[in-house]
């Protein structure tokens, strides 16, 4: 006879392997420190494209502006204010980061938790359905 609770149960976790599963349960192969770690040096790789791209821009748009800065003379206050906006621009990304990518592993650690519970259940319903099914043959 078919245990309907774990047919939900192995239904349910069918859903949640195709669903979110795909989401989360890659996020759970790290420590948390790992992930997040990870998570930042690509944040801070794909922010630093994204500042060039900015700063190309801005040149491209303000040319007159720049080339009388550079025109006075004054490269070195012209580099070290650039790359100051450079480091605020890069912290704040990483902070962003930080943020989001410690609550999507928290978020992923609960939903990963209450997996292994419904597969700990199913597992428990397997026993004792396994327990219980020599009595019934050898009836």
């Amino acid at each position: 006879m078919l245990n309907e609770e774990r047919i939900r149960l192995m239904t349910k976790m069918a859903c949640y392997e195709e669903g979110i599963g795909k989401k989360y349960m890659p996020i759970k192969q790290y420590y948390r420190r790992d992930y997040v770690s990870y998570q930042m040096l690509k944040t801070l790789i794909t922010s630093t494209i994204a500042f060039g791209l900015l700063f190309v821009c801005w040149i491209l748009y303000d040319m007159e502006s720049i080339t009388e800065a550079l025109g006075n003379g004054d490269l070195a206050a012209f580099g070290i204010s650039i790359l100051v906006k450079y480091v605020i621009f890069a912290v704040i990304y990483q902070i962003i980061a930080f943020l989001v990518y410690n609550r999507r592993y928290t978020k992923a650690t609960a939903s990963v938790k209450e997996y292994y519970f419904f597969l700990k259940k199913a597992q428990k319903l397997q026993e004792k359905e396994d327990r219980t099914r020599p009595l019934e043959d050898g009836k």
